[in-house]
């Protein structure tokens, strides 16, 4: 019970840490004026030219706004919040001070990673959310609702990557803005190899971790109304496959992380 107290005060710590970041305020703000924009140009299309944009069922319009947000601004999101989180407290003198506390490097490190990470999933929460309303607002009564609580879950464990690989990078290179950078540019190089991969070479890019971020919350949705033939239907094994390598990248880069920081002086900035 100690323990978990001293892990929930590092939880408590870490939001306000992240949500000091003005940054962090901005990419919510940017992400939501982004899903609005998306659903007012829809909503558009479909009164000028009467074409629907997910098959024929505007009742689902809810499922494509949050799909469109979580495909880059909550990976971007995930990476902020994670690349500051450990790196932060080097940059700034506090590890130290906190690590002197009556508190281990495990429970520190715990307290980090879960801060930001609930932190992560109030604000996929909050995206998801925003986007039903603006549905409904734009488009009336929509189907499937019932579904949208699992679609956050999919958004919150898909995000797990680059969140891991962030907050990976800041404990072993302890420098906010290279954290961050390292993070952008594999999600940003990724998403262009992908392509190239697949049409040039025929190699499969599922190995890439774009793909399984921004395809594993579309997958999960293709199978639960795959009757309404909303979605694609994606490949035999897509989900799984898709859950495995979101599993394998996080649990890496907490591994390496973890080692980083039990192993190293935490006095030093780079060691």
């Amino acid at each position: 019970m100690v323990a978990l107290r001293r892990i929930s005060t590092i939880i408590g710590y870490e939001w306000r840490r992240a949500l000091a970041q003005k940054k962090v305020l901005a990419l919510i703000v940017v992400t939501i004026a982004f899903q609005t924009l998306v659903m007012v140009v829809a909503y558009e299309l479909y009164q000028s030219v009467g074409t629907a944009f997910l098959g024929s069922d505007q009742g689902f319009a809810w499922v494509f706004g949050v799909l469109q947000g979580q495909s880059f601004f909550v990976q971007l999101i995930a990476i902020v919040i994670a690349g500051g989180s450990m790196s932060e407290e080097y940059e700034h003198g506090t590890a130290d001070l906190l690590l002197s506390k009556p508190i281990t490097r495990v429970e520190y490190l715990l307290g980090k990673f879960l801060g930001g990470f609930f932190l992560l999933a109030i604000v996929g929460a909050l995206i998801t959310f925003a986007d039903v309303i603006l549905s409904l607002g734009f488009f009336g009564a929509q189907s499937g609702l019932q579904f949208a609580p699992l679609l956050f879950l999919a958004i919150v464990y898909a995000s797990l990557i680059f969140f891991c690989l962030s907050f990976m990078f800041s404990e072993v290179f302890r420098g906010t803005t290279l954290a961050i950078l390292l993070a952008f540019t594999i999600l940003i190089a990724s998403s262009i190899i992908s392509p190239i991969l697949d049409f040039l070479y025929g190699i499969s890019s599922r190995a890439l971790p774009t793909w399984a971020a921004t395809s594993f919350p579309s997958f999960l949705m293709s199978e639960l109304i795959t009757a309404r033939n909303i979605l694609p239907a994606s490949d035999p094994g897509a989900l799984a496959q898709a859950a495995l390598i979101i599993a394998v990248y996080a649990i890496v880069s907490i591994l390496i992380a973890a080692y980083r920081l039990l192993t190293s002086d935490v006095t030093k900035k780079r060691a």
